[in-house]
């Protein structure tokens, strides 16, 4: 909470991230359904699924980046940190068990 010089108080939002996201669309498929990021950092990433995941569950997902004539798969250990209904499907917050970029996060 926070005072303004009128003696008004509000809320005041902080943000909690410790990585630079990346506005990045990348197809990946977790328990064979798939998905696609919104956003990705060194520590976590937001993605779009057709079914909810329980908060705190961990999880393995595969990221399917593209390349020339394949895409190359990155498997990564997961935990489900925020689900919010969108539309008909969910949008998922995870954080990465292991950082994609150690050396960055």
């Amino acid at each position: 909470m926070e005072t303004t010089a009128g003696g008004e108080k509000r809320a005041v939002l902080l943000e909690q991230r410790v990585a630079q996201r990346f506005g990045v669309a990348v197809r990946l498929t977790v328990d064979g359904d798939e998905g696609a990021t919104h956003d990705l950092s060194a520590t976590g990433l937001y993605f779009q699924s057709d079914r909810s995941y329980e908060v705190g569950a961990s999880m393995e997902l595969v990221l399917e980046f593209p390349g020339v004539g394949r895409t190359h798969p990155l498997t990564c250990e997961v935990q489900v940190v925020r689900v919010t209904p969108a539309g008909d499907g969910f949008n998922i917050a995870v954080r990465l068990l292991t950082p994609l970029f150690p050396d960055r996060a």
